[in-house]
């Protein structure tokens, strides 16, 4: 018996074998009938998904105008803030004001390129927004909504000049109500190809609601009414809705295999002032999950620098498809920055109405003409978006001819910010004016009756002071830090359709001599390092401290200037759910650091070195979502007040005052950051 089952097992191996051998046989078959299949199903997927592309013709430009499109962009500087640009779609012989055809974005392109201006990608924008040096004179290409015509034209046309593009996609609605929007295949195609950065617009909230009186708002910044209650949805229910749409949108580029979207366009630019006053959560999610966000519609100009870094919202210019490449030259111009110096009155195509578009000459300013019909009031602003972060210059002005009576001019500065200031004259009265306020007056002073009178404004920091006539002075200071920036604008009135108008004369812009003051630590990015030295990804700016990135954990430090007796504040915010905490360190780098960690609901107090802290306090504190820290270092202790609990906590130091870092961590990238407001650094060295 054992003889005949030893035999049988040889018997049996060939048979497996074969069955094997058949199998595989079977299976190398299926496969090589497969892959024509597979190819041919691809491509059949292919040419349903992706559109063929439409060639536009090079435009022709005649030398004069190229002469003049060199020439305007041989006044601006070489490098400077970028200017953002708004687009919605490319397609041929639309009616839409948003749409604008092939040929006129190819002169457009060819516009920008003959007057100096490069284009950046997602990439060089958040480098210069996270501290990176000024780029090259530049604007950024957007385009809203992920519409097919920039696969079908765009694409070819920027290819042609060398150019990239931003779209933000609303993710939802990609290769649906297909051709207008684009497909994923296209969006890969794009993307390979460099020109293109995909960025968000959400998943699905592109659309309106209607409020409680029937006026619509985005869904975006506004609960929905429902009609079925009469009532709006719940606070609970609603930002669970926005939370939701950012989450499956995200989760939408990391399908597809598109990087981590780092900006963010405002459906509609509804970002604020919505019907309904809940918006705040909406915007506060965005800053915490994005780099920046991008609006068409903002109460000042906001445009790249470091007043709207610290808001982290840009203005962009909206091109329609009445601009013509001249009209849209001219507007980035006057968005380019430029600083405070030279004649303004020599750059007339750097002036803006009241309406922030460019005005045609500067006669009524001058006295030269011509001045509007049955008007007795003119306003224009030199620059107002290049100007805004302009800060310690000198502006002098002569106001000539004005009237026995009712006649006045008035010389602005910090025009855009919140600090507009203006110095109105008539014959005999110098009035200060708070020009974000309805122009209330704030201070008058007599003058000695005469026609023409010489103004001299110094802007510095956060004081204004005015001299009239050289002894006449008018003064002011605000505390609203980098928002107090901006530019210069000129009026002049008059009383009655028979009366003279006031002019000016020898207007001139002068930087305030000497250094400007050092930042302040929280004033902007610089001198801020991650752990590894390299420049922190976080967004730094008018006392508030934003991680931003794709990691689960950020680290931003800096060394105060001198080494002890320095002071930490700051409020936590954003502590909202489990996983996320905070960390104030001081003394950083010392044997003796101390780190205070806090999340929604605990406290934790460590000392030592990173990599060997020990426990001073752990406890559970009442539950908030936000608290106030403050951190002293002395020469011989640390002191560690934080709100919520009920006494200091003091560590004893052996000396060695080190640095200062904030660091947030999230257990889920999906999880908006923890964010450092109302920071400040007092004592070390610092302002």
């Amino acid at each position: 018996m054992v003889d005949s089952v030893t035999e049988g097992r040889p018997r049996l191996a060939v048979r497996l074998g074969r069955r094997s051998l058949r199998a595989g046989l079977a299976a190398v078959t299926a496969l090589v009938l497969a892959v024509p299949f597979t190819v041919a199903w691809r491509q059949h997927v292919d040419r349903r998904n992706v559109t063929r592309q439409e060639s536009t013709p090079a435009a022709l430009i005649d030398a004069a105008t190229t002469a003049r499109w060199k020439a305007l962009g041989a006044r601006l500087p070489g490098r400077a803030a970028p200017v953002i640009l708004t687009y919605h779609d490319i397609q041929k012989n639309t009616p839409s004001r948003y749409v604008v055809g092939p040929a006129q974005f190819e002169r457009q392109l060819a516009a920008l390129r003959t007057a100096g201006y490069h284009t950046l990608t997602t990439d060089e924008f958040v480098t210069y927004l996270l501290g990176g040096p000024v780029p090259p004179r530049s604007v950024m290409l957007t385009f809203d909504d992920g519409t097919h015509g920039l696969w079908t034209y765009g694409d070819r046309i920027l290819a042609r000049h060398g150019m990239t593009a931003v779209s933000f996609l609303i993710t939802g609605r990609v290769g649906r109500h297909r051709p207008y929007y684009l497909s994923w295949q296209e969006i890969a195609r794009m993307s390979r190809s460099g020109r293109w950065d995909f960025q968000n617009h959400t998943h699905d909230l592109h659309s309106r609601t209607p409020g409680p009186d029937g006026r619509l708002g985005s869904r975006l910044a506004n609960r929905i009414h429902l009609a079925s209650t009469g009532q709006l949805e719940s606070v609970e229910h609603y930002e669970r809705r926005v939370r939701g749409d950012f989450t499956e949108s995200l989760r939408d580029f990391e399908r597809h295999g598109l990087p981590r979207s780092r900006l963010f366009a405002y459906p509609f630019s509804k970002s604020a002032n919505p019907l309904h006053d809940d918006s705040s959560y909406s915007r506060d999610l965005v800053e915490r999950l994005f780099v920046a966000a991008v609006t068409d519609k903002t109460l000042s100009p906001e445009p790249p620098g470091r007043r709207a870094t610290a808001q982290q919202q840009f203005q962009r210019l909206e091109v329609f498809s009445d601009t013509s490449a001249d009209d849209l030259l001219a507007e980035v111009a006057a968005r380019t920055p430029v600083p405070p110096s030279g004649d303004p009155l020599s750059r007339p195509e750097l002036w803006t109405g009241d309406d922030w578009k460019p005005v045609r000459g500067l006669g009524f300013l001058t006295g030269k003409g011509p001045y509007p019909r049955g008007k007795s009031y003119r306003y224009a602003a030199y620059t107002p978006f290049g100007s805004s972060d302009w800060d310690r210059y000198t502006l002098d002005a002569t106001l000539r001819d004005l009237p026995e009576r009712g006649g006045r001019g008035t010389v602005f500065v910090r025009v855009g910010g919140d600090a507009t200031l203006g110095v109105r004259i008539s014959r005999h009265t110098a009035q200060l004016v708070d020009g974000t306020n309805g122009d209330r007056v704030l201070s008058e002073q007599p003058l000695d009756r005469a026609s023409d009178h010489r103004v001299r404004i110094v802007v510095d920091g956060g004081r204004t002071t005015a001299t009239v006539d050289g002894r006449v002075r008018l003064e002011a200071s605000h505390q609203h830090g980098v928002r107090g920036s901006g530019g210069m604008a000129l009026t002049v009135s008059k009383q009655g359709e028979a009366a003279s108008w006031p002019s000016y004369a020898r207007v001139r812009l002068t930087p305030l001599p000497g250094p400007a003051p050092a930042p302040g630590p929280f004033d902007g990015p610089g001198g801020w390092v991650d752990g590894d030295g390299k420049q922190a990804q976080t967004v730094i700016g008018d006392g508030t401290v934003q991680p931003v990135g794709i990691t689960n954990w950020t680290y931003a430090a800096y060394t105060p200037g001198r080494r002890t007796d320095y002071t930490l504040r700051t409020r936590m915010t954003g502590l909202t759910e489990e996983g996320l905490h905070g960390s104030v360190v001081v003394r950083r780098g010392a044997p003796d650091q101390v780190t205070v960690r806090l999340s929604e609901g605990w406290i934790t107090v460590l000392s030592g070195p990173d990599d060997r802290p020990r426990t001073l306090l752990s406890r559970r504190l009442v539950a908030a979502q936000e608290r106030d820290v403050q951190v002293t270092v002395g020469a011989r202790a640390t002191q560690v007040k934080v709100e919520g609990l009920p006494a200091p906590v003091v560590v004893p130091a052996s000396g060695g005052a080190g640095g200062i870092a904030l660091a947030a961590h999230r257990k889920s990238q999906w999880q908006p950051w923890p964010t450092f407001e109302q920071c400040a650094l007092n004592g070390g060295g610092t302002r």
